[in-house]
């Protein structure tokens, strides 16, 4: 909603100075922000009654590089304003403008990665994993769909001989359970929209301890941003309501693999434990 508001002001504190021309365009922008968030440029400049150019040149001057990055602002901000049943409404018309369900999950994921390679920054990047490292013992923590990212983040790391472990919420909340870490552990955090309360004060907490943490979530608005040491902002966009999580798994893989190449020895033994086990027929079917 802010970034509408945000974009309807600036409209209208350049409609003054606009020529006739612009001043259509503006006018059209007002009245349709909504349907400019879903149509393509061609579709926009024969509803306006305007040329491709000038919408382009108006974008522009909203600070925009283009009609692409204007539309893509709007359509993130109206998707995040929709409820289950009005996404699910959107997701057919996309559907229809693409018949082949999996080039357009396909396309969706491959902007998810593409957006999140932008968003992150590498230092970030490279101090949390030289923070998992360093870390005496490892906790990974998340609710409803972050669950299961949290406990595939646990398995990896532990394939790998890292001292990690899932927090459940079953018998204590996460508060009671990182009150017994140390600043010598780490705790990994994934929050995504719509964001669990206690995952976010479970952070805080750490904070407040000392206790370094990592979070994976996915807006520069999150809440858990204000209260983790290293935040990594994935794109999660997807067709339906639920988040999508081509991107998060690919930043998770990114750091096992990096924690691979940094950390050889621990590596090493851990594929020479890997191979022992993969020759023992009574576990796997050669």
């Amino acid at each position: 909603m802010e970034t509408r508001k945000a974009i309807e002001h600036s409209i209208l504190e350049l409609v003054p100075s606009l020529p006739a021309n612009q001043k259509k365009v503006a006018d059209f922008l007002l009245e349709n922000l909504e349907l400019v968030a879903l149509l393509p440029i061609k579709d926009v400049a024969e509803k306006a009654e305007v040329s491709e150019a000038s919408i382009v040149r108006f974008a522009q001057l909203l600070g925009y590089s283009g009609y692409k990055e204007l539309k893509d602002e709007l359509s993130t901000t109206l998707k995040n304003q929709l409820s289950p049943i009005e996404h699910y409404h959107l997701a057919i018309t996309e559907k229809q403008k693409t018949p082949d369900i999996f080039k357009l999950v396909a396309h969706n994921v491959i902007t998810n990665i593409n957006d999140t390679i932008k968003s992150i920054d590498f230092n970030t990047f490279s101090n949390a994993v030289d923070s998992i490292i360093a870390a005496q013992r490892i906790n990974c923590i998340g609710i409803e769909l972050s669950h299961h990212l949290s406990r595939l983040m646990t398995f990896l790391l532990r394939q790998y001989s890292y001292d990690a472990h899932y927090l459940s919420t079953d018998f204590l909340k996460y508060r009671e359970q990182i009150a017994y870490m140390t600043p010598n552990d780490l705790l990994i955090a994934f929050s995504f929209s719509p964001y669990s309360r206690e995952t976010v004060e479970g952070v805080a907490f750490a904070r407040d301890r000392g206790i370094p943490s990592i979070a994976f979530t996915d807006k520069k608005t999150s809440p858990i941003r204000e209260f983790a040491t290293y935040t990594l902002q994935i794109k999660t966009d997807n067709i339906m309501f639920s988040n999508s999580l081509g991107a998060v798994v690919t930043v998770i893989n990114a750091i096992i693999i990096e924690l691979n190449f940094r950390d050889k020895e621990r590596t090493l033994n851990a594929l020479k434990i890997i191979e022992e086990n993969i020759k023992d027929e009574r576990y796997f079917i050669s």
